[in-house]
């Protein structure tokens, strides 16, 4: 999934994505009467992938409703964290599109960039999905 295409579904599901200075998390989303919002940082130029990932994860906090507050325990916290990276990761890296470049020998950055995303997503998506078989 590329930037415009998680922008196009932001906008699809009514989902207002601002750009406002947010220069020590580069992105938040929070719910305010029913309605998502998704803040991402304007102090510096992202690359196209490392946007694409602040979105891509703070749409994964909207669209299955993961949010929390100040007050929350650690553990509330990661859970809802890990669940919008899940997201992001079905949604942007799917398993059929990353194992076959993984197998023809891509290393992690280059799949990145072929995917619009970061190599830490890329990473995560691995371990996400080798994780899921041995389950």
């Amino acid at each position: 999934m590329t930037l415009n295409e998680l922008y196009r579904l932001a906008e699809d599901f009514g989902i207002d994505v601002s750009s406002l200075p947010l220069p020590e998390s580069g992105s938040l989303a929070l719910e305010l009467d029913g309605r998502c919002y998704i803040g991402l940082d304007s102090s510096k130029c992202y690359p196209t992938g490392e946007a694409a990932a602040h979105l891509g994860h703070e749409l994964g906090h909207c669209l299955y409703g993961g949010f929390y507050n100040a007050a929350a325990s650690r553990d509330t916290v990661m859970r809802h964290e890990v669940r919008a990276d899940k997201w992001y990761i079905e949604n942007a890296i799917p398993k059929n599109e990353l194992f076959p470049l993984l197998e023809k020998g891509y290393n992690t950055w280059e799949i990145a960039e072929m995917m619009e995303t970061t190599e830490e997503y890329i990473q995560k998506a691995c371990f996400y999905y080798e994780r899921i078989e041995k389950v």
